[in-house]
């Protein structure tokens, strides 16, 4: 016997096709939250662009961080002329579009301050006055409730479940089932239409990550980090090979008692997890749960039985993990994030380089600026110190064209393999020394020189202005300071006092 949700489900299942014989010229589409990249009704997309009758023009896609490839529309359009690519995040299909043929805007992305903000032109209570046409997203089957779990894709969904006339989900078998958290599911009666993905010719790109294995900067990255690392922080990396590569430093340093509240799960927090080392049971909220909100499921078997039905991972929106208020709440946080470049004055850039967009700003202001904000928390924007053409990351000045995505006075740790410095509380001239001195050695003359001429740092020298941390007057150690939280009202000012354990 059919039950009441079962005949609705049935009753919204589409084909991708069908779906694009809906879609009309000048529709805006956005095709997933990050980790919930649709597939299937992209594919046809592509497909359907052209000028002559019954093909779509003036299509604008809102993207941001679809890490599944679509080439097909590089292919098939490659100067856009029949649609546009409003993208926050660079992955190589769109960059290639972007650097080929100098198309494909870049918009900042808007998880620096919430996601509302980058989707207030979007949102209406009223679904039929939402700025966006169609909103696409890849989600866990349904439940026998009619519930579907945003599984891998959480973070924006809540937001865009608000933004779109019409919402189809891709359901894929191969997605697992999120503990929460909050607003990881949705209701059948909320969704217009769904596809079912065929998941072996949509299967997600896959890479060996157990088998990685860190270069010998990032080991070094990775062995200055554990300097300011303690039992019972609570971590949260970025994305890329440096930032797992620390985590696999913590594990192997015997850490006890970790926790987790981090953006992104990635292998490297998965590894971290499989240790041993992480309990949260030292969380001074979300205790005994490893916090996050996205996901690349770039080894789909190993992600799957890692995340599906674990009651020790909590998957929340955005609007939680990212939150300012949030993580100024969580003691002993320990960031850890990728900079393009950082110069003199201690500005960091990770988002548009000299007239080139890299990536974005996503969650790094957040990470960066509030987690140090919290009771002994500290924030780690780390970088090899020269990239990958040879150019030092440690500039007297960011380049012309060059956005500023964590400003100079929320800096907290800068880390190379050849040291970290804490730039909290430096003057000038010690910024500009403390960030000389972990550049690569065959910059260092010209930084300084560079730095001289502008007055960032003296003429000549006549003290030594590199601050070390050793925990006396001057420079006071991270242990020193470990009970020290910034004031955010009148009742919490400087030092939490605990009458058993002293100021410190």
């Amino acid at each position: 016997m059919t039950t009441p949700i079962q005949q609705k489900i049935r009753d919204k299942r589409r084909t991708a096709k069908q779906i694009l014989d809906m879609v009309r010229p000048g529709d805006w589409i956005q095709p997933g939250s990050v980790g919930g990249d649709a597939t299937e009704c992209m594919t046809e997309l592509a497909r359907r662009l052209g000028p002559g009758p019954g093909e779509l023009k003036d299509i604008e896609i809102w993207n941001y961080a679809n890490f599944f490839p679509h080439p097909e529309f590089q292919q098939v359009d490659p100067h856009q002329e029949y649609h546009v690519i409003h993208e926050h995040f660079f992955f190589p299909w769109t960059r290639a579009s972007r650097d080929e043929n100098k198309v494909t805007s870049w918009a900042n992305w808007g998880w620096a301050m919430g996601m509302w903000f980058a989707h207030y032109r979007f949102v209406d209570a009223v679904k039929e006055r939402r700025g966006l046409d169609w909103w696409w997203n890849a989600a866990s089957p349904f439940d026998d409730r009619g519930y579907v779990n945003w599984s891998y894709g959480t973070n924006n969904c809540n937001i865009l479940s608000q933004c779109a006339k019409r919402i189809v989900v891709e359901v894929r078998y191969d997605y697992p089932w999120a503990e929460g958290g909050r607003f990881h599911t949705f209701h059948i009666d909320d969704i217009d239409y769904w596809v079912e993905v065929d998941c072996e010719k949509y299967h997600w790109p896959q890479l060996n990550e157990r088998a990685i294995r860190p270069r010998d900067e990032e080991r070094a990255i990775a062995g200055h980090i554990l300097k300011i690392a303690r039992d019972g922080d609570v971590i949260q990396l970025g994305i890329g090979s440096l930032p797992s590569a620390v985590a696999a430093a913590l594990a192997e340093a015997g850490l006890k008692d970790l926790g987790i509240h981090t953006e992104m799960m990635n292998y490297g927090l998965i590894k971290l997890i499989e240790s041993g080392s992480v309990t949260g049971r030292y969380k001074t909220i979300d205790r005994n749960k490893s916090v996050w909100t996205f996901a690349f499921p770039v080894d789909v078997k190993w992600y799957y039985e890692t995340i599906h039905r674990n009651q020790a991972l909590a998957v929340y929106d955005i609007g939680y993990t990212n939150n300012v208020h949030v993580l100024t709440r969580i003691d002993n946080m320990l960031a850890i994030d990728n900079a393009v470049a950082v110069d003199l004055l201690g500005q960091v850039c990770c988002g548009f380089y000299e007239k080139r967009p890299i990536s974005s700003t996503g969650g790094f202001l957040n990470f960066i600026a509030f987690s140090s904000q919290s009771r002994g928390g500290r924030s780690v924007v780390s970088m090899t110190s020269r990239s990958k053409h040879g150019t030092s990351r440690i500039v007297p000045f960011l380049p012309a064209g060059s956005s500023v995505d964590v400003p100079a006075q929320l800096i907290n740790y800068v880390c190379t393999e050849y040291g970290i410095v804490n730039l909290r509380g430096l003057n000038g001239y010690e910024r500009a020394e403390a960030l000389i001195s972990i550049a690569h050695p065959d910059d260092r003359e010209a930084l300084r020189r560079a730095a001289k001429e502008a007055g960032v740092l003296p003429p000549r020298s006549r003290i030594d202005f590199l601050p070390r941390e050793e925990g006396n007057r001057r420079y006071p150690s991270y242990d020193d300071r470990r009970r020290y939280k910034l004031p955010h009202n009148s009742e919490n000012w400087g030092f939490d006092w605990d009458p058993y354990q002293g100021g410190k």
